[in-house]
């Protein structure tokens, strides 16, 4: 019959079995029955395993070379030495032109900068900045899967006994403080209130004072719309979850897997190196002793034992082999032979199967195998463009989703104090600035460049981009990461000192430099004129 969706074919019970179009039909093996598999909301499965997901990743971290070194990589390809705040705010419907807004960008960017690098005005405990925070921020991603802050505003009195000027204060929270507490009936979802909405309200967090432990709701906002816990995790890995997991709990078995290679390959090694030297000797074993013993000739017994006394004393005496005295040449027994062995581990297995290991802990880690490894004997100019380009995207997501928010919730609490207090003037004053939150307080974050495997080739390959108009100076500059706008500054105030001191001006050629006054440098072209 036409249409129909499956046919029948007999077995050899002569029943008539359905064969369908389907998916998981070729496992004859029962490959895939052995792999217990059920479908469930992702915020129950980062309930049951990211506690340990996260002590494992922990232990892993501090004891393993390799994935300390790739948190210390993902760290500097993540943030460099700090993010770059590069203010946006949209201000055109609060009657600033561009210069105005200039002026207020640059000097919100000064005193954010001023701000951010001082630890007594930043931090709670006065102890770090907010570059080194972002350095915990990522390492409790990796270990937890995310990163907390607690944002609060220090009163004038404590300020003044601290002689420090700013309010806003962040402390920087452990993800396992976050308590893992689920009661569903009060909208407690692993630590965090959620109204009828979905919209976390309160955090409870585990607070540890004079050597006890207590619970301690801290509201999502305050009164003022403002922020008072930051909450950065990568929501797009677990959509349906409120809280994250370590981004290591896919390489963890690889990562145990790699550490018992190695030490079992060291550990046979060994074994190998220590019994190295062998003789090869007709005298008997334990079982021909055996034998000897059980000999019903007294006569006979006792003259083999005189003879094995006599070779063992004569061994007591140095007449055998011995391997920590160079300086002496023994001497073998009738019949024995002298055997070198050489070490049979690591064999021609080892390195293909352990840099398999690390290529998927680098995959997982989003970074290169030749950044994990350290190990670029087989790279080449074309691999190392294509690694960097693969990886390199994964850098700006990290960055995006889970520094970038960290920082710019700090921001906006500061932002929101600097105007309140007049240290950083605003048209219309604070009530403007409030009703315009959002577009005063946009932003961009800006992080190390993207490493190149040639940097004339990338400076070439801008330059075209340039030429071409399928870029601007923005987005080259972005690239590097820096400003445009500082860098076109700076490149004004050198050309003016270059200009009065009459040195060459390297701006105003495409190739190489001009001459006092503008000349062109000998082998160097003008600039095209228009018509």
């Amino acid at each position: 019959m036409i249409g129909r969706l499956f046919s029948r074919v007999k077995k050899s019970g002569g029943t008539a079995q359905p064969v369908r179009a389907q998916y998981l039909r070729g496992d004859r093996s029962g490959i895939l029955h052995m792999r217990r598999a059920v479908t469930r909301d992702g915020g129950v499965s980062v309930r049951e395993a990211a506690e340990r997901a996260s002590a494992l990743a922990w232990d892993f971290m501090r004891n393993s070379g390799w994935l300390a070194g790739a948190a210390q990589q993902i760290i500097a390809d993540t943030i460099g030495n700090e993010l770059q705040l590069s203010a946006r705010p949209d201000l055109s419907r609060l009657g600033y032109n561009d210069a105005e807004k200039s002026t207020f960008c640059k000097l919100v960017e000064k005193r954010w900068r001023q701000y951010a690098w001082s630890p007594e005005e930043c931090d709670l405990a006065g102890k770090a900045t907010i570059p080194e925070m972002l350095d915990g921020v990522i390492r409790y991603y990796l270990a937890g899967g995310e990163a907390l802050g607690v944002l609060d505003f220090m009163a004038d009195t404590e300020r003044r006994r601290y002689g420090i000027s700013a309010g806003t204060k962040v402390s920087l929270v452990a993800p396992h403080r976050l308590k893992r507490e689920t009661q569903e009936f009060i909208g407690l979802d692993q630590g965090i209130f959620h109204d009828g909405n979905g919209r976390a309200t309160h955090y409870r967090f585990l607070r540890r004072e004079a050597g006890m432990e207590h619970e301690v709701d801290v509201p999502a906002w305050d009164g003022n719309s403002l922020r008072r816990v930051i909450h950065a995790m990568d929501r797009g890995e677990n959509p349906d979850s409120v809280r994250g997991i370590s981004p290591l709990a896919p390489i963890l078995k690889v990562a145990a897997q790699y550490d018992q290679l190695a030490d079992a390959t060291l550990a046979t090694a060994l074994m190998q190196t220590i019994f190295a030297a062998t003789i090869k000797s007709p005298e008997p074993s334990a079982e021909a002793f055996e034998a000897i013993s059980a000999l019903d000739d007294e006569d006979l017994k006792d003259d083999l034992y005189s003879v094995w006394s006599q070779r063992i004393d004569k061994l007591k005496d140095g007449g055998g082999i011995s391997m920590n005295d160079p300086a002496r040449i023994n001497h073998l027994g009738p019949g024995e032979d002298f055997q070198m062995h050489t070490a049979q581990t690591p064999g021609s297995q080892y390195l293909p199967f352990s840099q398999n290991l690390q290529r998927e802990m680098a995959r997982a880690l989003g970074v290169t195998f030749e950044s994990l490894s350290m190990d670029h004997s087989n790279a080449t100019y074309s691999s190392v463009r294509m690694g960097i380009s693969s990886v390199w995207p994964i850098v700006v997501r990290r960055r995006e989703r889970i520094a970038a928010p960290f920082c710019q919730a700090i921001y906006e609490n500061w932002l929101d104090e600097e105007i309140f207090t007049g240290r950083i003037p605003f048209r219309g004053g604070y009530r403007a600035f409030a009703a315009n939150r959002v577009a005063v307080t946009w932003a961009e974050w800006q992080g190390p460049s993207q490493p190149t495997a040639d940097d004339y080739r990338s400076a070439m390959a801008a330059r075209v981009r340039l030429e071409s108009g399928l870029s601007s100076l923005a987005d080259e500059c972005a690239l590097v990461g820096r400003n445009w706008e500082d860098v076109s500054d700076q490149r004004a105030h050198e050309k003016k000192m270059l200009t009065a001191q009459d040195l060459p001006v390297p701006f105003e050629r495409m190739t190489g430099g001009a001459g006092p006054n503008g000349a062109a440098l000998d082998g160097q072209r003008e600039p095209a004129k228009e018509g």
